[in-house]
């Protein structure tokens, strides 16, 4: 049964994003009238209460990280404001997952492949890319079928490993507002050249070949989501569609379904 008002509710390894979505249309992939997110690790509940509207409403999540999700399912069996809560499986997901172990893949992952299997062409497969934390790269089949993907450190995270993993790097704040020259002139300049750069040439690279593994008679619409988005997308060089909130929408998506 459709369900036209509802919460989304994405939980990450950093950080739970909350979407409110009425009067949803799947026709359009309608987008959520507000967002809330906190830390995965400190979670805020009164920001949480605060932010939520003053409607009973069902509440629907994907999760990469189970403690955060049986905090979240507690908290909403006390909350009056939640109707009902449900957890997505990969077997609850309205998407045919064309892999040998389709449990293993992260339920974002299969959501974010939901929105945009519903929002491409249905003769032209699709390339999911979300940034943040981690960078995915996935395929969509023109018939429909989660195929797999490419997963990659996001910038932030690479950052961190370098500081870890090396004696004399600095841990460095990376400013994507603004793009580093590439030459760096010194130690955090070349860091933050090569993580940004890197990052751009990477993501464009295995696009390229997840595009040439689908092998299609037309070429797939790619689709860019996640929190880095819109510092890497203006520099792909290729036909994209930038959509905010792709996992969220795909769940929502998925509650049409149930």
């Amino acid at each position: 049964m459709p369900v036209e008002s509802l919460v989304a509710i994405d939980i990450g390894n950093t950080r739970v994003h909350f979407a409110l979505f009425e009067n949803f249309h799947a026709d359009e992939v309608t987008p959520p009238v507000s967002t809330f997110s906190y830390s995965t690790y400190s979670s805020d509940i009164q920001g949480l209460r605060n932010w939520l509207s003053g409607d009973t409403l069902p509440w629907y999540t994907v999760s990469v990280h189970r403690s955060a999700l049986a905090s979240l399912e507690a908290f909403s069996k006390i909350e009056p404001r939640v109707s009902s809560f449900f957890a997505f499986d990969h077997k609850k997901l309205p998407i045919e997952i064309a892999i040998p172990s389709p449990e293993k893949v992260g339920l974002d992952r299969l959501a974010a492949a939901v929105a945009a299997n519903h929002m491409r062409q249905k003769d032209r497969p699709a390339i999911v890319v979300d940034a943040g934390t981690a960078i995915t790269v996935d395929a969509v089949s023109a018939q429909g079928e989660f195929v797999g993907g490419a997963i990659l450190p996001g910038m932030r995270t690479s950052a961190k490993a370098l500081a870890s993993q090396t004696d004399a790097l600095p841990q460095i704040t990376i400013d994507l507002e603004n793009k580093p020259a590439a030459i760096g002139t010194n130690t955090t300049e070349a860091m933050q050249s090569g993580l940004f750069w890197g990052s751009v040439g990477a993501v464009r690279e295995t696009i390229r070949r997840v595009s040439d593994q689908l092998n299609s008679d037309k070429p797939p619409q790619i689709f860019f989501s996640g929190g880095d988005v819109n510092y890497l997308a203006p520099w792909m060089d290729l036909d994209i569609e930038t959509v905010d909130h792709l996992v969220l929408r795909g769940v929502a998506l998925a509650a049409q379904t149930l």
